[in-house]
């Protein structure tokens, strides 16, 4: 007779890492940045206008977001005007590896999502309307 192996249990409460990073990256608009911030520092306009479609109030809680968790470091000079850039810090580029090669998952199997959305809308067209 085998044992059964422990299975894991995700809590749903702020000691679960997987949530928690989950949570914070799979929004909108964080992997976006994370990824425009790969090529260097940035600065907040220059986010801004490479990422289509995103609030400048999006943009900023975004940011402090991603800077919270460690991710982006936020680097203020004493200049007239001040100048500030955003980039990855150690624990973000370290982030961004897997999820690039997520991301190149889901390219490479695009089409096989796209065929298995469009098989599962027709069967459940047929059961809506049967």
């Amino acid at each position: 007779m085998t044992t059964k192996q422990k299975r894991r249990v995700f809590h749903n409460n702020s000691d679960c890492a997987v949530r928690n990073v989950v949570a914070q990256i799979g929004d909108k608009w964080s992997l976006l940045i994370l990824f425009a911030l790969v090529d260097g520092p940035e600065r907040f306009n220059a986010l801004k206008s490479r990422i289509e479609g995103i609030s400048q109030r999006m943009l900023t809680q975004t940011l402090r977001d991603l800077e919270r968790e460690g991710y982006v470091n936020r680097t203020v000079y004493p200049e007239v005007p001040v100048r500030v850039e955003y980039q990855l810090t150690d624990l973000g580029r370290d982030l961004v590896k897997p999820l690039y090669q997520l991301v190149c998952w889901a390219d490479q199997h695009r089409d096989e999502i796209n065929q298995a959305r469009k098989a599962y809308d027709q069967q459940n067209e047929s059961f809506s309307q049967g």
